[in-house]
Parts: C-alpha cells; structure tokens; sequence
C-alpha cells in the first residue's frame, strides 16, 4: 500500500509550486496523469466534500484526515465518484477516476493538500516521492504490505487496461497503446475511452508533442 492516489506507472506533469500561464501564483498541488485512472484515497479519514466547481476544479473531492489536513482531489470523471460525504475512507478506497472536467486541458489529477488552516502546503513529502517532473512507479514507494498482497504492486492486483473501449484495440497494439497511456502520453478521453479507430487531430497530435517533450526535458 502506498500514500499515492494511482497505482502502477504514473507520471508528474506540473509540480507544487511551478509558475506559467496557468499558475501565476504558483502551482498548489501537483499534476498526474496515469493509465489506469481509479484514485485511491491518499489517508485514512472521512470524506468532507464532494462537490463540481465548473471554473476550476470541476468534479472533486476533499478528505479530511486526523491532523486536520484536507487532501483535495480534481477534475474527477462525471459519473465516476463512488464515495460520499461522511463516509470513512482508507488508502485502499477508489473513490473516483480521473477525468478532465473544470478548467483543464487533458485527463490528469490535481492533488493539493491544504494544511489545518487550510492553506495549500507541498504534497510530495506526505506521498512520499519528489517534487519533480517525470516517471514513477506506484510500487517504489510502498509505506506497507498488506498480507497477502502481490509484489510489485500498490493496491492489489493490477489491470491489464482499464479503457472501456479495450476490446476494440486490436492485439497488435495493445502493448503499445498500453507504454503510451502508461507514460501518459495518450490517455483517451474524459468518458474513460481510448477510441482506438478515431482520427487523430493537429490538436491533439500537439498535446501529444508537449507531453513528450515534457518527458525529456
């Protein structure tokens, strides 16, 4: 188990504290997009929001833990949350998937923490990894293991793909359309399909560009 809101290869898009266009004032959580999208609760706790914020955060939820931190969780899938307001969560809770609703260009989550004054405070030493950009993997940073559990994972046995559509992937690109939403390089839609025989976009052919670029600054 781990102190992370995705299991398996995840990448950090945007850091705590990074400035542009976007941040002006400073990023106040961090950016992740993963290929397999469930969220985890990041705490034991209880669950002190549920809510959709159409200028920002679009669909999100906010857990409140024992040191009166709140760890806030963004631009979930419509649709997809399953916890409610009141109920107690562990870290092996899927409470929602990620999505792109609110103000956001692509699928990814927006993780803060704001801190008993609830003001944003730095993730990364609470989830255990760098305030960094880059690649990670889930099972490098396990806080415990849970009888039972399978190595070299971070909550329980891992899916092959989790797009819904992945029956429509024909075999020969499986292995490539998974290293690829696995990088977070192309992660489907908001709706959690990846529309295999769908054309390509110049628009979408450049997010794609940026986030590859990203990878290898």
């Amino acid at each position: 188990m781990t102190n992370l809101p995705v299991s398996g290869i995840f990448t950090v898009t945007a850091t705590y504290g990074q400035t542009g266009r976007y941040w002006v004032n400073g990023h106040r959580g961090i950016d992740i997009t993963c290929g397999k999208r469930e969220v985890y609760a990041t705490c034991d706790g209880v669950v002190r929001v549920v809510s959709y914020d159409s200028g920002g955060w679009g669909y999100y939820i906010s857990v409140g833990d024992d040191s009166g931190q709140r760890h806030i969780f963004c631009h979930l899938e419509k649709g997809s949350i399953r916890v409610k307001v009141g109920q107690s969560v562990d870290r092996s809770t899927v409470i929602a998937r990620m999505g792109n609703t609110g103000n956001s260009t692509g699928v990814h989550l927006h993780y803060q923490i704001n801190n008993a004054d609830n003001v944003p405070v730095n993730p990364c030493p609470h989830l255990g990894i760098p305030n960094e950009k880059g690649i990670y993997d889930s099972a490098d940073y396990k806080t415990d293991v849970p009888g039972g559990q399978k190595p070299g994972t971070a909550h329980g046995k891992e899916d092959d793909m989790t797009f819904k559509d992945a029956d429509k992937i024909g075999k020969w690109a499986r292995q490539a359309v998974e290293r690829v939403s696995d990088k977070g390089l192309m992660l489907g839609d908001g709706d959690g399909y990846f529309n295999p025989k769908n054309p390509l976009t110049r628009e979408e052919a450049a997010v794609i560009i940026e986030r590859l670029l990203d990878l290898i600054k």
